[in-house]
């Protein structure tokens, strides 16, 4: 019996003497934003980029260029992973993580209405 007690001790004090190292958990942490917070935040630079140029002057030309390159990196994005990054699926609850076909039909717009803006300042 005591061999039995002094066998769990000598277990106990290795594992112990040994426990320095510890696992790495990864987190369970959801990166992003949904996805009508970033169309929310996308649209209103692309009808900035439409208005501004033809309302002011070529000096807006730029914003126009830089609206229609975010457009793009952002419809990538969506077409993509989307814009939540998890392992898991995605639950009745959460935002959603890909824009719907009306939001993607209302960026596409928004580009070529930049180009056009683009072209008529120009």
């Amino acid at each position: 019996m005591e061999t039995a007690a002094t066998n769990l001790d000598s277990k106990l004090a290795r594992r112990a003497a040994r426990g320095g190292k510890k696992r790495k958990r990864k987190s369970k942490k959801k990166i992003g934003l949904p996805a009508p917070v970033v169309f929310w935040l996308v649209a209103p630079i692309g009808a900035a980029g439409v208005v501004m140029p033809v309302i002011d002057e070529v000096g807006w030309v730029w914003l126009t260029g830089s609206a229609i390159i975010v457009q793009i990196i952002i419809l990538r994005l969506n077409d993509g992973r989307g814009f939540i990054r998890s392992r898991e699926m995605r639950r009745a609850y959460e935002a959603r993580r890909h824009f719907s076909i009306l939001e993607v039909i209302v960026l596409f717009l928004l580009i070529m209405a930049d180009m056009l803006a683009m072209a008529y300042a120009l």
